[in-house]
């Protein structure tokens, strides 16, 4: 068995570009269909503050993580609203700051507030200083700093009208379907192996031989499931430590749960390969099941904005919607082991179905 799996990934060292190319357009296509949306709403930005009151303006409005703020001249920044470069400028100043808006920016007054609260806070901060004794405004500033670093307490805001809404993640719901969904392609290719090695008789040497049958099965299933869970870590690890995206503390979970959802598919390669003859066939079927089941499964878009009773029914075949369910699970929802158990069980209903079906339709043709 040892000497199968090491035959098999020698083949694969010879010719990997197969394998490297689909891996590099999972991640080019994951950032476009997730990163590559996120985009920052631009600001002009002119100050006649003084150094310090402008470094501490900028931080605050730094955290602002849905704006992108350009420091311009103030005739500049003006300028770019005019020719409709940006749809916002602002002008900070001593007394308050100047807001200049494009006719068509609809989000003026919530940028507003954001500022109102911004320049409250600096100037209630400069006033507590200010009204200090001489002496005793840097042990102020320094105390000032310590509460905001240190508050004694936090506010928590909740909707309470929202407890079972759908939790949104843009980066996260691209990455996970777009990776599920190629993956398909990149099992199928280990399992094909299968069926050009029955069609080329080269099954019938390795069967005849000392090593049981059961053993070759073995060794080419987990070269199959090796070839697919590795793609799938690789790209995760590639957008969690390269590019940062945030998995909530879910990184390491999302390696575990993901496979019951290898193994699916690779029994659903195993089935497809009882029905084909041809490897030709195989990849034919294949290529053809992959798509409708990304897009049933979730892949393309969430399943929670579909309507069609017909389509939401088909889903719940597709292996894809139940590991995207227990990779939201352990990342975006926090959920409990519990509420893991379903999805989690039906990867391996349909393993079991899939895998008992596909073989004993193979030793059936091997027989006749």
């Amino acid at each position: 068995m040892i000497n199968i799996l090491k035959a098999k990934f020698l083949l694969l060292k010879r010719n990997p570009v197969a394998y490297i190319v689909t891996t590099i357009i999972i991640c080019i296509f994951t950032y476009l269909m997730g990163l590559g949306q996120e985009t920052k709403e631009p600001i002009a930005l002119s100050s006649t503050l003084n150094s310090e009151q402008n470094t501490e303006m900028i931080k605050e409005l730094q955290k602002l993580s849905q704006y992108d703020f350009t420091m311009y001249e103030e005739k500049e920044a003006l300028k770019q609203v005019k020719v409709g470069k940006v749809d916002v400028a602002i002008s900070l100043k001593d007394e308050g700051y100047k807001l200049i808006v494009a006719a068509d920016f609809m989000d003026g007054p919530m940028l507003g507030n954001e500022l109102n609260t911004i320049y409250s806070q600096i100037l209630l901060k400069h006033a507590i200083i200010q009204s200090s004794p001489d002496e005793q405004q840097e042990q102020v500033t320094n105390k000032i700093e310590e509460i905001q670093d240190e508050p004694s307490f936090n506010i928590g805001y909740k909707n309470l009208g929202n407890e079972n809404g759908v939790k949104w993640d843009q980066k996260l719901r691209s990455l996970f379907g777009f990776t599920l969904f190629m993956v398909i392609y990149t099992i199928a290719s280990g399992v094909n192996h299968i069926v050009m090695e029955r069609r080329n008789r080269i099954w019938e040497r390795i069967t005849v031989s000392a090593i049981p049958k059961w053993k070759v099965y073995l060794a080419n299933l987990t070269y199959s499931f090796l070839l697919g869970y590795l793609q799938i870590a690789l790209v995760l690890s590639i957008f969690y430590f390269g590019v940062g995206v945030d998995f909530y503390g879910g990184f390491w979970k999302s390696l575990i749960v993901v496979i019951p959802y290898v193994l699916c598919i690779v029994s659903l390669s195993i089935f497809i390969a009882a029905i084909a003859n041809t490897p030709g066939k195989f990849n034919a079927y294949m290529s053809i099941l992959a798509v409708p089941l990304a897009m049933l499964g979730g892949a393309y878009w969430p399943l929670e904005i579909v309507t069609s009773e017909i389509m939401l029914a088909l889903s719940k075949i597709t292996p894809i919607k139940y590991g995207i369910d227990l990779l939201n699970g352990v990342t975006v929802n926090s959920s409990s082991i519990g509420d893991l158990l379903y999805p989690f069980s039906i990867l391996l209903f349909m393993t079991i179905i899939f895998m008992g079906i596909g073989i004993n339709v193979l030793e059936k043709k091997e027989q006749i």
